[in-house]
């Protein structure tokens, strides 16, 4: 005869949305260019070599990528350190 396993209640499929942090845009060096950064809860920041000066540039959270915007929408952002 073969015993049974006890089976353990089923849990409610409710599982919470892991979201994603809203990126942040900031301004770089060159006019209309910007850099996606990652808002990260106690980052510590992150350097990358800029694409358009041989300088490099701290900026709070992890880098996602860079995007072209308009040149209204560019000068209302804030501005990469160093």
């Amino acid at each position: 005869m073969v015993a049974k396993r006890a089976v353990k209640p089923a849990r409610p499929a409710v599982k919470a949305a892991v979201k994603g942090h809203e990126p942040v845009l900031y301004r770089l060096c060159k006019p209309g260019w910007s850099v996606i950064v990652e808002r990260t809860p106690n980052a510590l920041g992150t350097r990358f070599v800029c694409p358009f000066c041989p300088q490099s540039h701290r900026v709070p959270g992890p880098v996602r990528g860079f995007k072209k915007i308009r040149r209204a929408q560019w000068g209302r952002l804030r501005r990469v350190e160093e």
